[in-house]
Order: structure tokens, then C-alpha cells, then sequence
């Protein structure tokens, strides 16, 4: 009598990737991938591209070649350039494609911004939320530079990762106000947030804390 040894069943770990338009995105991304010890999140750094559904079709080729679970295209309005008719009809395209779009209107300065409040109005440009931001006294010095994120800015995750259910709340009341007065959300940042828990789970920031 034979008896056949059962194999354990593993389900394989899914996988994200970020593709990010812009240095300053995939400096920040990659250090909050190392703060966090997301060790199934990958970021990327696009080419150069002026037009947003090349940028998408260079996250999808991207996607598929690495396997990956699921693509998050990261930019903003003022990184390809774009508006939000242009937006509005790639979100469509994006889908076709199995990229999700993680965009910000109009800066990815917008992101740091929503840890602290909700913006009054609609916010059009990177120098007004620049402005605001360094009113904190932690981000004195913020710019949103290539520079910044690789010096005074190489700890900002570890200071506003606490913030991020604040920043996913002023988020969605942004999105509902913004929304009325163009036609489009300002960002998919609640969207994004809620993909990264659940497939990247829950971080673990005691290494980046001890630094």
C-alpha cells in the first residue's frame, strides 16, 4: 500500500508595482518602501514622457513583464503635462490597460499637504502648497526637490506616516469639493491607500526608527 505525501498548498504573496513620473516620486516611494519593509512593493521611475497614455502604456509593459499583481502609475498634473479632460478620458484607458493612476491636481506636493489638513479651495500650484507646508515647523525647509528628499526630506515618511488615516480623510473631503466644482476627483489617493494596506499589509517602520 502506497501512501502519497500531501503538498501545502501557499498561496503566492501579490506583488505591487509603482511607476512614478518624476525623480522626486520615486525617491519618496522608494524610502517609504524601506521605511515600511514593504519588501513586495516595487517603484520605478518612468522615461521622460509628455504624453499621459504613453505613460500608461509604459506602466502596463512594465506590469506585465514583472508579473506584478498590480500597477499604480503615480504622477501629477503638472509632472506629464495634463488637465483634467485629458485625465478624465485616460482613467478609461488606464483600466483597458490594468493600471490604476495615482495622480494629484496639480502638484505631488498635494500628498504631504493632505497629512496636515484640507486644503480651502481649490489648490493650483506647487509654490502655494509649498508655502503652507513649510508653516510646520518640522518641514521648515520643505521644497519638494530631488535635493530635499535626499537630504532634510530623507526622514519625512517616518514624520508623517502617523498622519496617513488623517491624510485619506482630508483626502476624500478634498475629492467630494473638487469634484463639484471641475468635474473630476483632485486625487486617487484614498483609492491607492486603501490597495497599498491591503496588499502590502501592515508596516513595519521599527528598523527606519532606529536610524
Amino acid at each position: 500500500m502506497s501512501f502519497q505525501r500531501k503538498r501545502n498548498k501557499v498561496d503566492a504573496k501579490e506583488t505591487m508595482l509603482m511607476v512614478c513620473a518624476t525623480k522626486e516620486e520615486t525617491i519618496f516611494f522608494s524610502q517609504l518602501r524601506k521605511d515600511c519593509r514593504y519588501s513586495n512593493l516595487t517603484v520605478e521611475q518612468a522615461q521622460k514622457s509628455n504624453k499621459l497614455n504613453s505613460f500608461i502604456d509604459e506602466a502596463s509593459r512594465v506590469k506585465n513583464k514583472g508579473k506584478f499583481t498590480e500597477c499604480w502609475a503615480c504622477f501629477a498634473f503638472d509632472d506629464i503635462p495634463t488637465d483634467v479632460t485629458e485625465v478624465s478620458e485616460a482613467l478609461e484607458y488606464a483600466e483597458k490597460k490594468k493600471v490604476n493612476l495615482l495622480y494629484f491636481n496639480s502638484s505631488f506636493d498635494l500628498y504631504f499637504l493632505l497629512h496636515f489638513k484640507k486644503p480651502i479651495g481649490q489648490v493650483l500650484s506647487k509654490e502655494e502648497i509649498d508655502a503652507d507646508l513649510r508653516l510646520n515647523k518640522e518641514l521648515s525647509t520643505f521644497d519638494g526637490s530631488v535635493k530635499y528628499f535626499l537630504t532634510d526630506g530623507l526622514t519625512l515618511n517616518l514624520k508623517i506616516y502617523p498622519k496617513l488615516s488623517e491624510a485619506d480623510k482630508n483626502a476624500n473631503l478634498y475629492n467630494d469639493e473638487i469634484e463639484s466644482l471641475v468635474g473630476l476627483k483632485a486625487t486617487t489617493l484614498p483609492e491607492f491607500l486603501t490597495s497599498l494596506k491591503r496588499i502590502c499589509g501592515k508596516a513595519d517602520m521599527s528598523q527606519a526608527l532606529l536610524r
